[in-house]
């Protein structure tokens, strides 16, 4: 059996038909559109008429990169008809999530007409219901979990209501969607926006949210759009350069920037203001710095308890970086956590975020917790609430018993064994052309048995294992030194990738040793 057809039965593809389905040029005919879909039709024959009137047009977002992404998509879809819409991304310290109820008045004051909300609104019945007591009309594009009452939009293209697909998408992937109707024609770099919302907002890659991942990449290469390659040092884009270097820089901007510049990532990536693309792009590099350093920081300062089955811990932090240090929490021993921080908006509440693995849903815990919640909304994986600071000891206790009877659990991705003569470009094509991954569709990883150390060569006086192996093949690991490898042989699992340090393209193989 060829390598592609192994590696298929180990990626748990199992018939000719879903192998040739999943190797197949990806094309946007693959994906299911909604331009007929009625609430798309109301939304957009609601733009068109505010846009005839010459009504003000605000479009709403979020201070994540998926709601910087929807916003974005929506306000280049204003820029192509030649209509001067406004934006808004409201700030996490003095704004908060969603559109708030003194927002909706000042927007109200302002004399908007129409109100577009993306990548939150569903769950603002207050506020939607007052815009309208004013005559202003709302279109709403969410994902979001659905309230129990929807609020009084004129449209809510929302993919449950849509029930689109077999897999949740990101918000800017539906605007994406949306721009087909209210353009009437596909614009490339648009559906790129939305599919780095799909990775940003760990959305399954799977069905047709993978086929628009492996499409924006394409169309990324092809391209080159300035927005996406100037904050990469990479020539060679792909969705690990999107996860761990393109998305990160744009998240630092929500969680740590709390005034209102935060909108120049709106005003980059719509193509607004071009000349300053590249002081945009440098901001926030800097910004993205100043994350990495504070969270290292308040992370070290965490004291969690192991014998606990999940960690819910008030922090002297920012709120920007409590979703920062809630993730690097639960990965140091893969326990559903919480991490709260005194409210700047309210000092009477905890606002809080929280991050899980497999088996623990943090958007079921919030259901099941929702006495003791102000305000919340989320993900299976990740959420956000604000709590009273006096139900904290309850809420607390109530998690932590969530938790010990739904155990999370780390998928360990099972290695698929391959020989040192399968390292080549032939296997990087095979597991390229199975790809793209990422959530719940995880990037191979392949164990390589008994390889000789005394031809291991190292580098940083043997700290760090880098073997070349011929035909621009290297072995290399930033973990495992001279010092790891005592015996005369050694198991590692390694992954493959292109590097393309100074111009010059390798395959790396990164490794990790196997311990016994």
């Amino acid at each position: 059996m060829d390598f592609l057809h192994r590696l298929s039965k180990h990626l748990g593809i199992e018939s000719e038909e879903e192998l040739a389905r999943m190797t197949r040029e990806p094309s946007f005919d693959f994906i299911p559109r909604i331009d007929e879909e009625p609430a798309v039709k109301t939304a957009v024959g609601m733009i068109r008429r505010a846009m005839s009137e010459r009504r003000k047009i605000l479009v709403y977002g979020d201070y994540d990169t998926d709601g910087f992404m929807a916003t974005s998509i929506i306000v280049r879809c204003f820029h192509k008809l030649h209509y001067g819409a406004s934006f808004y991304i409201p700030t996490r310290a003095k704004d908060g999530y969603g559109l708030t109820l003194e927002n909706a008045k000042k927007i109200a004051s302002a004399g908007y007409g129409l109100v577009i909300l993306v990548d939150n609104g569903v769950t603002c019945l207050d506020q939607v219901s007052y815009l309208l007591s004013r005559g202003i009309e709302t279109i709403i594009i969410d994902h979001h979990d659905l309230p129990a009452s929807l609020p009084p939009a004129g449209a809510i293209v929302h993919d449950k209501l849509l029930q689109y697909g077999d897999y949740p998408v990101s918000a800017g992937y539906l605007c994406a969607l949306f721009s087909l109707a209210l353009l009437g024609e596909k614009d490339d770099y648009l559906l790129t926006l939305g599919a780095i919302s799909l990775v940003s907002d760990l959305m399954p890659i799977r069905s047709h949210n993978r086929t628009l991942l492996a499409l924006a990449l394409r169309y990324i290469r092809a391209n080159r759009y300035p927005e996406i390659m100037m904050l990469t040092t990479h020539m060679l884009v792909d969705e690990k350069t999107l996860g761990m270097e393109i998305i990160p820089k744009i998240n630092a901007i929500g969680r740590l920037v709390e005034d209102h510049s935060c909108q120049r990532v709106v005003h980059y990536f719509a193509d607004i203001e071009s000349a300053k693309k590249a002081e945009i792009a440098a901001w926030m590099g800097k910004v993205n710095e100043l994350r990495k350093t504070a969270t290292a920081e308040a992370a070290s300062k965490i004291k969690i308890d192991p014998s606990c089955p999940a960690n819910v811990i008030v922090a002297n932090i920012s709120e920007g970086l409590n979703g920062l240090v809630a993730n690097n929490v639960m990965h140091t021993n893969m326990k559903p956590t919480v991490i709260f921080t005194t409210s700047q908006k309210d000092p009477s509440c905890y606002i809080g975020s929280a991050r899980s693995s497999d088996g623990f849903d943090i958007t079921e815990a919030f259901k099941a917790l929702r006495p003791y919640i102000v305000q919340s909304g989320g993900h299976p994986r990740a959420g956000g609430l604000t709590i009273k600071k006096e139900d904290y000891p309850v809420f607390r206790e109530e998690f932590i018993r969530l938790a010990s009877k739904n155990i999370a659990k780390k998928k360990e991705a099972k290695a698929m064994e391959i020989d040192l003569s399968e390292c080549n470009m032939e296997s990087f094509r095979a597991i390229r052309a199975l790809g793209p991954y990422g959530m719940d569709y995880p990037e191979p990883v392949f164990r390589l048995n008994n390889l000789r150390t005394d031809t291991f060569q190292y580098v940083r006086d043997g700290e760090r294992l880098s073997t070349p192996l011929g035909n621009k093949v290297k072995l290399f690991s930033f973990h495992n030194g001279k010092s790891d490898f005592d015996g005369p042989y050694a198991n590692l699992d390694v992954k493959f990738s292109l590097n393309d340090y100074r111009g010059e393209v390798t395959l790396c193989l990164y490794a990790e040793k196997v311990e016994e």
